[in-house]
Protein backbone atom coordinates (compact mmCIF):
# COMPACT_ATOMS: atom_id res chain seq x y z
CA UNK A 1 0.00 0.00 0.00
CA UNK A 2 0.82 3.48 -0.62
CA UNK A 3 0.58 4.64 3.01
CA UNK A 4 2.25 8.22 2.66
CA UNK A 5 -0.75 10.93 1.71
CA UNK A 6 0.78 12.90 -0.99
CA UNK A 7 -0.49 16.66 0.73
CA UNK A 8 1.07 18.22 3.92
CA UNK A 9 -1.03 19.27 6.16
CA UNK A 10 -0.43 22.67 5.39
CA UNK A 11 -1.99 22.09 1.32
CA UNK A 12 -4.70 19.88 2.80
CA UNK A 13 -5.95 22.28 5.13
CA UNK A 14 -6.20 25.41 2.80
CA UNK A 15 -8.22 24.03 0.12
CA UNK A 16 -10.79 25.93 -0.66
CA UNK A 17 -13.67 25.36 -0.14
CA UNK A 18 -12.88 22.88 2.45
CA UNK A 19 -9.89 20.76 2.65
CA UNK A 20 -10.16 17.88 0.56
CA UNK A 21 -7.45 15.70 -1.71
CA UNK A 22 -7.05 12.69 -3.69
CA UNK A 23 -4.55 10.66 -4.78
CA UNK A 24 -3.65 7.90 -7.29
CA UNK A 25 -2.00 4.53 -7.03
CA UNK A 26 -2.93 4.42 -3.37
CA UNK A 27 -3.15 0.43 -3.35
CA UNK A 28 -1.09 -2.12 -5.37
CA UNK A 29 -2.76 -2.84 -8.54
CA UNK A 30 -3.18 -6.13 -8.14
CA UNK A 31 -4.60 -5.56 -4.40
CA UNK A 32 -7.02 -3.47 -5.80
CA UNK A 33 -8.25 -5.42 -8.17
CA UNK A 34 -8.88 -8.42 -5.72
CA UNK A 35 -10.66 -6.25 -3.99
CA UNK A 36 -13.21 -5.21 -6.47
CA UNK A 37 -13.38 -9.17 -7.71
CA UNK A 38 -14.32 -9.75 -3.99
CA UNK A 39 -17.48 -7.07 -4.21
CA UNK A 40 -18.44 -7.85 -7.45
CA UNK A 41 -18.86 -11.39 -6.59
CA UNK A 42 -21.15 -11.03 -3.71
CA UNK A 43 -24.37 -11.50 -4.21
CA UNK A 44 -27.15 -8.72 -5.51
CA UNK A 45 -29.49 -9.59 -2.57
CA UNK A 46 -26.28 -8.08 -0.43
CA UNK A 47 -27.05 -5.00 -1.12
CA UNK A 48 -29.86 -2.80 -0.24
CA UNK A 49 -31.23 0.00 -3.41
CA UNK A 50 -31.11 3.29 -2.64
CA UNK A 51 -33.58 4.85 -5.80
CA UNK A 52 -35.18 7.94 -4.95
CA UNK A 53 -35.80 11.46 -6.60
CA UNK A 54 -32.07 12.07 -5.85
CA UNK A 55 -29.73 9.03 -4.49
CA UNK A 56 -29.64 5.96 -6.65
CA UNK A 57 -27.80 3.15 -5.75
CA UNK A 58 -26.87 0.16 -4.01
CA UNK A 59 -25.21 0.08 -1.06
CA UNK A 60 -23.53 -3.61 0.88
CA UNK A 61 -25.94 -4.16 3.92
CA UNK A 62 -23.54 -6.14 6.67
CA UNK A 63 -20.78 -3.51 7.47
CA UNK A 64 -19.35 -6.71 9.91
CA UNK A 65 -19.48 -8.99 7.67
CA UNK A 66 -16.70 -7.70 4.68
CA UNK A 67 -14.64 -10.44 2.28
CA UNK A 68 -11.52 -11.17 3.40
CA UNK A 69 -9.93 -8.31 0.81
CA UNK A 70 -11.81 -6.20 1.50
CA UNK A 71 -11.60 -6.29 5.54
CA UNK A 72 -8.11 -6.43 5.23
CA UNK A 73 -8.07 -2.72 3.45
CA UNK A 74 -10.22 -1.55 5.79
CA UNK A 75 -8.21 -2.73 8.78
CA UNK A 76 -5.38 -0.98 7.54
CA UNK A 77 -7.52 2.30 7.18
CA UNK A 78 -8.57 2.12 11.12
CA UNK A 79 -4.73 0.92 12.03
CA UNK A 80 -3.03 2.92 14.29
CA UNK A 81 -0.63 3.71 12.14
CA UNK A 82 -2.92 5.47 9.56
CA UNK A 83 -5.42 6.99 11.72
CA UNK A 84 -2.38 8.94 13.45
CA UNK A 85 -1.17 10.27 9.81
CA UNK A 86 -4.80 11.11 8.63
CA UNK A 87 -5.34 13.39 11.85
CA UNK A 88 -2.11 14.72 11.23
CA UNK A 89 -3.46 15.90 7.40
CA UNK A 90 -6.48 16.94 9.10
CA UNK A 91 -5.18 18.94 12.21
CA UNK A 92 -7.47 17.40 14.41
CA UNK A 93 -7.11 13.97 16.80
CA UNK A 94 -9.01 11.34 15.00
CA UNK A 95 -11.00 8.47 16.41
CA UNK A 96 -12.21 5.27 14.89
CA UNK A 97 -16.04 4.62 14.96
CA UNK A 98 -16.53 1.26 16.21
CA UNK A 99 -20.48 0.51 14.89
CA UNK A 100 -18.98 1.27 11.56
CA UNK A 101 -22.07 3.53 10.79
CA UNK A 102 -20.83 6.08 8.17
CA UNK A 103 -18.98 2.93 6.42
CA UNK A 104 -19.73 1.79 3.12
CA UNK A 105 -19.19 -0.23 -0.20
CA UNK A 106 -21.44 1.44 -3.06
CA UNK A 107 -22.39 0.35 -6.52
CA UNK A 108 -23.79 2.37 -9.10
CA UNK A 109 -25.34 1.34 -12.89
CA UNK A 110 -25.69 3.07 -15.51
CA UNK A 111 -28.46 6.53 -15.02
CA UNK A 112 -27.61 5.55 -10.95
CA UNK A 113 -26.17 9.36 -9.04
CA UNK A 114 -25.96 10.74 -5.69
CA UNK A 115 -27.23 14.56 -5.73
CA UNK A 116 -24.83 17.44 -4.16
CA UNK A 117 -25.84 16.83 -0.28
CA UNK A 118 -23.98 17.73 3.44
CA UNK A 119 -23.20 14.58 5.22
CA UNK A 120 -24.61 13.83 8.60
CA UNK A 121 -22.47 16.00 11.34
CA UNK A 122 -23.07 13.69 14.09
CA UNK A 123 -22.78 10.27 15.17
CA UNK A 124 -26.28 8.75 16.04
CA UNK A 125 -24.72 6.68 19.09
CA UNK A 126 -21.46 8.19 19.93
CA UNK A 127 -22.71 11.83 19.93
CA UNK A 128 -19.63 12.61 18.41
CA UNK A 129 -18.62 14.44 14.92
CA UNK A 130 -18.74 12.53 11.73
CA UNK A 131 -15.18 14.45 10.87
CA UNK A 132 -13.15 12.96 8.01
CA UNK A 133 -14.50 10.90 5.31
CA UNK A 134 -12.15 8.82 2.93
CA UNK A 135 -12.73 6.78 -0.36
CA UNK A 136 -10.94 4.58 -2.56
CA UNK A 137 -12.59 4.05 -6.57
CA UNK A 138 -12.69 0.29 -7.26
CA UNK A 139 -13.56 0.22 -10.98
CA UNK A 140 -10.88 -0.79 -12.83
CA UNK A 141 -12.47 -0.99 -16.41
CA UNK A 142 -13.40 2.64 -15.88
CA UNK A 143 -12.98 5.39 -18.00
CA UNK A 144 -13.38 9.57 -17.93
CA UNK A 145 -16.25 9.49 -20.31
CA UNK A 146 -18.36 7.15 -18.08
CA UNK A 147 -18.85 10.77 -15.91
CA UNK A 148 -20.66 10.39 -12.69
CA UNK A 149 -17.57 12.73 -11.57
CA UNK A 150 -17.40 13.27 -7.53
CA UNK A 151 -18.35 17.08 -7.76
CA UNK A 152 -17.12 19.52 -4.97
CA UNK A 153 -19.74 22.66 -4.77
CA UNK A 154 -18.69 26.08 -2.90
CA UNK A 155 -22.05 26.99 -0.51
CA UNK A 156 -23.04 28.76 2.63
CA UNK A 157 -24.65 26.23 5.22
CA UNK A 158 -28.04 26.12 3.30
CA UNK A 159 -27.43 26.51 -0.34
CA UNK A 160 -25.13 26.06 -3.49
CA UNK A 161 -23.46 28.79 -4.78
CA UNK A 162 -21.10 27.34 -7.51
CA UNK A 163 -19.56 24.07 -8.77
CA UNK A 164 -15.81 24.21 -7.75
CA UNK A 165 -14.09 20.80 -9.33
CA UNK A 166 -14.72 17.22 -10.24
CA UNK A 167 -12.83 14.39 -9.96
CA UNK A 168 -13.26 11.77 -12.14
CA UNK A 169 -13.90 8.47 -10.21
CA UNK A 170 -10.81 6.45 -11.95
CA UNK A 171 -9.45 3.16 -10.37
CA UNK A 172 -7.28 2.73 -7.39
CA UNK A 173 -8.08 7.06 -6.99
CA UNK A 174 -8.36 7.84 -3.21
CA UNK A 175 -9.95 10.83 -1.79
CA UNK A 176 -10.20 12.34 1.41
CA UNK A 177 -12.41 15.29 2.72
CA UNK A 178 -13.26 16.76 5.92
CA UNK A 179 -16.99 17.18 6.89
CA UNK A 180 -17.88 20.52 7.58
CA UNK A 181 -21.01 22.49 7.62
CA UNK A 182 -20.32 23.76 3.76
CA UNK A 183 -18.66 20.85 2.39
CA UNK A 184 -21.18 20.44 -0.37
CA UNK A 185 -20.14 17.20 -2.68
CA UNK A 186 -21.98 14.46 -4.67
CA UNK A 187 -21.96 12.62 -8.26
CA UNK A 188 -25.00 14.43 -9.84
CA UNK A 189 -24.50 13.52 -13.13
CA UNK A 190 -26.31 9.81 -14.36
CA UNK A 191 -23.29 7.15 -14.33
CA UNK A 192 -23.08 6.97 -18.69
CA UNK A 193 -21.01 3.39 -19.01
CA UNK A 194 -22.37 0.32 -20.65
CA UNK A 195 -24.14 -2.95 -19.25
CA UNK A 196 -21.99 -4.74 -17.06
CA UNK A 197 -19.84 -2.12 -15.96
CA UNK A 198 -20.39 -0.60 -12.33
CA UNK A 199 -19.03 2.42 -10.18
CA UNK A 200 -17.64 1.22 -7.16
CA UNK A 201 -16.61 3.84 -4.30
CA UNK A 202 -15.92 2.00 -0.94
CA UNK A 203 -16.06 4.53 2.05
CA UNK A 204 -14.61 4.76 5.50
CA UNK A 205 -15.32 7.71 8.19
CA UNK A 206 -13.55 8.88 11.16
CA UNK A 207 -15.15 10.90 14.16
CA UNK A 208 -13.61 13.56 16.68
CA UNK A 209 -14.59 15.57 19.81
CA UNK A 210 -14.18 18.65 17.81
CA UNK A 211 -17.47 20.24 18.00
CA UNK A 212 -19.02 21.25 14.53
CA UNK A 213 -21.91 23.42 13.24
CA UNK A 214 -23.27 20.58 10.98
CA UNK A 215 -25.25 18.47 13.70
CA UNK A 216 -27.41 17.31 11.41
CA UNK A 217 -27.97 13.03 12.09
CA UNK A 218 -29.04 12.55 8.23
CA UNK A 219 -27.51 13.72 4.88
CA UNK A 220 -28.79 16.83 3.82
CA UNK A 221 -29.25 16.84 -0.44
CA UNK A 222 -30.26 20.27 -2.39
CA UNK A 223 -30.84 21.72 -5.78
CA UNK A 224 -28.21 22.85 -7.75
CA UNK A 225 -27.97 26.50 -8.92
CA UNK A 226 -30.49 26.09 -12.24
CA UNK A 227 -32.21 23.19 -11.56
CA UNK A 228 -35.78 23.16 -12.29
CA UNK A 229 -37.94 24.82 -9.18
CA UNK A 230 -39.79 21.48 -7.91
CA UNK A 231 -42.02 21.75 -3.87
CA UNK A 232 -42.25 17.98 -4.47
CA UNK A 233 -38.71 17.16 -4.68
CA UNK A 234 -38.16 19.61 -2.01
CA UNK A 235 -40.36 17.95 0.61
CA UNK A 236 -38.88 14.64 -0.14
CA UNK A 237 -35.61 16.52 0.65
CA UNK A 238 -36.33 17.57 4.13
CA UNK A 239 -38.10 14.31 4.71
CA UNK A 240 -34.38 12.07 3.83
CA UNK A 241 -32.62 14.49 6.67
CA UNK A 242 -35.79 13.78 9.26
CA UNK A 243 -33.80 11.13 11.66
CA UNK A 244 -37.42 9.75 12.04
CA UNK A 245 -39.03 9.50 8.94
CA UNK A 246 -35.67 8.94 6.48
CA UNK A 247 -36.23 5.50 5.45
CA UNK A 248 -39.83 6.54 3.86
CA UNK A 249 -37.59 8.30 0.93
CA UNK A 250 -35.15 5.44 0.57
CA UNK A 251 -37.36 3.85 -2.27
CA UNK A 252 -39.91 5.97 -4.15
Amino acid sequence: MNTSLIKTPEEYQSMFPYPHMFQDNFLDENQAKEIQHEILSLPDSAFDRYDNPFEQKFTLRDKFAYPPKLNELLMFLTSDSFVERLSALVGIKLINDPDRNFWGVHKYNANDKLDIHLDAGIHPRAGLTKQVTVGLYLSHNWKEEYGCELEIWKGDKDKLEYLVSKIAPLFNRLVVFTNTEISWHGNPSPVNCPKGVQRIFVTCSYLSEKPQENKRPKAYFVARPGDPEDPEKDKLRLLRCDPVRYKEVYRM
